[in-house]
């Protein structure tokens, strides 16, 4: 880097560790304010030039010729226009500005992000090693660098398959938006997706349904509200999400079999999705009653009070009173970060799986304590909705669990019911 011409303005940097904007002269550091994204915005390099002119004790009309924006910035991750496609645009501001679209556009009815983002960061991360090149440069061998690198990783097919996949429809969307030449994204869609047995990326297994008796052997290992969470899941079918959003105002009582319309469901951004209806018999209604008797709006099962009977299962199992010490030591931990965590009004469905985890490694814990030498197999409660769908399959077929798994494709149901082939073997156990 050469140096700078007499009376030249310095260059304004990022602080990559605050993310402020700053420029040094007159042997201080003058700091700009936050910059969005690690981009040096145009205010901040017009508050740089007046403090530069008054630096130089000179008017705006009289200082120096400030040089061009592009060379003013020392690290830039993003430009804050639109460039031209001749531009030049990197990979790295590529992907930075895809993903300020997608935290827009990929959010749920109530404002929260989906998962969809959390794909796009993959995809950014797996583009580190090109974060410099230009996007135009980015081409199908440089695509198939990234698939291999994730192969090496020992990523599964599938996920090198979805980050292949959110890469394209990146550079489509750069495409539209005139940062790329649509000839870079179609140049990318040559790149096919990887075959089963054809790649040396390991297969994940598929998700089967967890047997009613694991279900069983964990529920005394659970909190009484996700006891319950279970219990309504494993007897509707109903996906985890539809289970923490469940309220007393979302349920129709008023026939035999209630019926529950989600407040909010994953395909609510299709034009022509349709509402979510999940059908609550006898069963489902049993494990209801006790959580009903709230405000409509509030949800059934809280973290709230699954903490309030943990506290008070505590202080019935102490052997000594809870004297004022006690008191104060329970203060002196809730200091901090740790003490300004508070249990939330409904259960995600991050932190319902991680409750059953919990529940499975305390009933392993147990059962080895008590010398049996098998251990429950880890499960997670989207298995629960693949147990129901498998008993409605062989009791009432393929349609009746597309009904109550809600799905708009029978395919997609096929993956949930995989019971076929036992009824073929009881088939011709019978007959011969």
């Amino acid at each position: 880097m050469g140096r700078r011409a007499a009376g030249e303005m310095p260059r304004v940097v990022v602080h990559e560790a605050s993310g402020n904007a700053r420029v040094r002269f007159g042997g201080k550091t003058h700091w700009l304010g936050r910059s969005p994204q690690g981009v040096v915005t145009p205010e901040q390099l017009a508050k740089a030039t007046r403090l530069w002119n008054e630096h130089l004790g000179t008017t705006a009309a009289g200082a120096p010729t400030p040089p061009p924006v592009a060379e003013m910035i020392e690290v830039v991750i993003a430009p804050t226009a639109p460039p031209a496609i001749t531009s030049g645009i990197t990979v790295a501001a590529l992907a930075l500005k895809y993903l300020d679209h997608a935290e827009v556009y990929y959010r749920t009815a109530s404002g929260k992000t989906t998962s969809s983002v959390d794909g796009i960061r993959m995809a950014a991360r797996a583009l580190f090693p090109f974060s410099d090149i230009a996007a135009a440069a980015f081409g199908p061998k440089s695509l198939k660098i990234v698939r291999e690198s994730l192969v090496r990783e020992g990523r599964p097919r599938v996920t090198c398959n979805r980050v292949v996949k959110t890469i394209r429809r990146m550079f489509k969307w750069a495409a539209s938006e005139e940062l790329v030449s649509a000839e870079a994204w179609h140049a990318l869609e040559t790149v096919a997706a990887l075959q089963k047995g054809r790649s040396t990326a390991p297969e994940l297994p598929p998700v089967d349904e967890v047997p009613d008796t694991i279900v069983r052997q964990t529920l005394p290992h659970l909190p009484r509200v996700v006891a319950a969470m279970v219990w309504f899941q494993r007897w509707t079918g109903a996906r985890p999400g539809e289970v923490c959003l469940l309220r007393p105002g979302d349920i129709d009582r008023s026939g035999e079999v209630w019926v529950y319309t989600p407040e909010h469901h994953k395909l609510d951004w299709r034009e022509d999705a349709t509402p979510r209806r999940v059908a609550i018999g006898a069963a489902g209604q049993k494990v209801l009653m006790p959580f009903l008797l709230r405000s409509a709006s509030s949800y059934c099962f809280s973290p709230r009070d699954a903490e309030r009977e943990r506290i008070e299962e505590r202080r019935e199992e102490r052997q000594t009173p809870l004297y004022r010490s006690h008191v104060a030591r329970i203060k002196d931990k809730r200091k901090g970060k740790a003490g300004q965590r508070r249990p939330g009004e409904r259960y995600t469905t991050a932190s319902y799986r991680r409750a059953v985890t919990r529940a499975v490694e305390a009933a392993n814990k147990l059962r080895e304590e008590q010398g049996a030498s098998d251990r429950l197999p880890n499960w997670s409660p989207n298995q629960l909705r693949h147990l129901r769908a498998g008993e409605v399959e062989q009791a009432l077929g393929i349609e009746a669990a597309n009904a109550v798994l809600g799905h708009a494709n029978i395919r997609t149901t096929e993956i949930y019911a995989r019971r076929k082939l036992q009824l073929a073997v009881e088939a011709q156990r019978q007959i011969g």
